[in-house]
Order: structure tokens, then C-alpha cells, then sequence
């Protein structure tokens, strides 16, 4: 996708599959054949032409793969690795890359290029973070550097994942349990509604401005909701964390620290990681 979209602006594009060796010619003469304006080859052979290396592999490969470039590598090229890799790998990778004298940028795809195609943002870090996003952007991507120092872009990806994958997770359990009660259509349309009319921003910052000082009452709900999935022979795996998230905050007593409910999230988050310092410490 990323390869189609670079040729169509106009970039001059190889392309490299790590499933490809010298026995797989009539799978590289196929592939050229099905990508006209995107030159597919050998490795050494892509190395030794490219400006910009994009390594848009399975995270559990990155290392390997870059490490297969390094004896080709040069000073001026970029290597950037697109990657759903952790900050450590990509400090690694970096560490890996750096006596080559090629320049790493680390990339964090902010969603799924399968359905937003080119318009998918991508964070980019590192010292040419800048520059490279200039070039990718010229040619249709949408990159933004987000930071000089390699790692920082990788852990917002991983952080976001939190929200992103949770309430996927959330959303399944939520309709399964609707499913099985009869209910799925009618407990959707009172979230979409919600959502809609009031707006996300203004639903979770309400949320999580009240936490603070309703949070044993909710605690107290969600221990009811677990027995009535129970008896519903359903199995709570979401519904039970967030029991555990409000049993903490409950064992906190994080309602001292409010008269009423906060007008700002930052005094909810900020009070609970007091607290939950101060655990850690005892």
C-alpha cells in the first residue's frame, strides 16, 4: 500500500520481501509484472540505489531485517523503521544502525493503512524526522516529525494502544453480554447516541472528572454487574478489570482528596498516581 502510494505520486520505488531469494525469480518477475511502476528486488540490489529505506515488516522481524542491511548500508541514506515496534526496540535499532553512518528515523502508524490508505498519520522521530517527513509528504504520506529523540513517538503509539485496543476489547465484551441478553441492538444505539449527542470529549472528561468522587458507588455497581454476567454464564474478562480499577480507587479512599467533583481531569489522574506512588514506595 505504502510502496503504491510513494510510485503513484511519482517517487521512484523498490521493493523487497523478505520471502524473496535468488531461487524466487519467477516470484520477483511476477510482482514487477502486477506493479508496473515498482521495481521489485533482491535486497543488496535495493540498498544500493535507495536515499530512504522503509522497513514496513512483522515487529517480530525488524531486528533481523535491519540487521541484514547493515553491511550494505552508507552515510546519507535514511532508514526508517515504520514498525509496530517498543521504544527499547527502536533505541536498538538505532544503536544498530548508527556505525553505518546511515541516519534512523523510527515511524509510528497511527492506524490502520489497510482502510485509510494514504491519509493514515505516521508519527516520525529522530534528527531527520523533519526532513524525511517533508519528503514522504511530497509523495503522498502523511508524516509529521514528533520528536528529535528516537523512542518518543513509539511509546505515544504504544500508550494510544491502551484506549485504541481496550475499547475494542470493551466494545466485543459489551456487545457479547448485549447478545446473549437480547439486548445488543438496544444497548448500541443508547452508546452511539450518547456519544453523539454529547460528544466523546465532553462524555470522558465527565467520566474521569467524577471518578473522583464516585467511584465506590461504581465500584459497588460493577460487583452486580459481574454476578449478573456470571449467572448469565458469560465470561467477564473486561467487566472484571474495570471492577478491579474502581476496587483501587476505592482502596485508595481517593475521595478524600475532593470536597466535590473536580473541574479538571489532571486532578483525578494526578491524585491517583500520588496514591498509587505512594503504595509502590511503602
Amino acid at each position: 500500500m505504502l510502496a503504491k502510494v510513494l510510485a503513484d505520486a511519482g517517487a521512484v520505488v523498490d521493493a523487497y520481501d523478505q520471502a524473496w531469494d535468488r531461487s524466487d525469480a519467477e516470484r520477483l518477475r511476477k510482482h514487477s509484472a502486477d506493479h508496473s511502476n515498482i521495481k521489485c528486488c533482491l535486497l543488496p540490489e535495493l540498498l544500493a540505489s535507495a536515499e530512504i529505506i522503509l522497513s514496513t515488516v512483522t515487529t517480530d522481524a525488524a531486528l533481523d531485517v535491519a540487521n541484514a542491511c547493515v553491511p550494505s548500508l552508507r552515510p546519507q541514506q535514511i532508514y526508517c523503521d515504520l514498525n509496530s515496534t517498543a521504544p527499547a526496540v527502536k533505541l536498538r535499532l538505532h544503536d544498530l544502525l548508527r556505525p553505518t553512518g546511515a541516519e534512523f528515523v523510527e515511524g509510528a502508524i497511527l492506524g490502520a493503512i489497510g482502510i485509510t490508505g494514504a491519509n493514515t498519520q505516521i508519527l516520525l522521530g529522530g534528527t531527520r524526522a523533519g526532513a524525511l517527513s517533508q519528503t514522504l509528504n511530497r509523495f503522498g504520506l502523511n508524516t509529521s516529525p514528533y520528536s528529535r529523540d528516537i523512542g518518543k513517538a513509539s511509546t505515544f503509539k504504544m500508550l494510544r494502544s491502551i484506549f485504541s485496543k481496550g475499547l475494542e476489547a470493551l466494545i466485543i465484551e459489551f456487545l457479547m453480554a448485549g447478545h446473549k441478553a437480547g439486548l445488543q441492538h438496544d444497548l448500541w444505539q443508547e452508546v452511539a447516541t450518547l456519544m453523539t449527542e454529547r460528544g466523546f470529549e465532553d462524555v470522558a472528561r465527565n467520566w474521569v472528572c467524577s471518578h473522583g468522587v464516585a467511584h465506590e458507588r461504581r465500584y459497588h455497581e460493577m460487583v452486580q454487574v459481574i454476578d449478573l454476567l456470571k449467572h448469565m454464564q458469560f465470561d467477564p474478562i473486561m467487566t472484571e478489570a474495570t471492577n478491579r480499577f474502581f476496587e483501587r480507587s476505592t482502596d485508595l479512599q481517593l475521595s478524600r482528596d475532593f470536597v466535590g467533583k473536580p473541574d479538571l481531569m489532571d486532578d483525578v489522574i494526578e491524585a491517583l498516581l500520588r496514591h498509587t506512588s505512594q503504595r509502590h514506595s511503602q
